[in-house]
């Protein structure tokens, strides 16, 4: 499986990401802690994470990010 995967936001805590898997046109948002490996059972759908109020600043950086990437994917000419 090859995935394609782009940080929405970090700190010492860990990041979230958005992961594309081309092969299955699946996309996905992980959130990791620090040195952990990725985890694909532990992805969840971009529904379900636009779909959370934020819990916490960093949680609100990620969703920000997602949202402005999908308008300015969509906007671009």
């Amino acid at each position: 499986m090859t995935a394609i995967a782009y940080n929405l936001a970090n700190d010492i805590k860990g990041s979230w990401r958005v992961v594309f898997v081309p092969d299955e046109l699946h996309l996905y948002v992980e959130f990791s802690q620090p040195d952990a490996d990725t985890n694909p059972v532990d992805w969840m759908s971009v529904d379900d994470f636009l779909a959370w109020q934020p819990k916490g600043a960093l949680h609100k950086r990620a969703r920000d990010s997602l949202v402005s990437l999908i308008c300015n994917a969509l906007t671009e000419r």
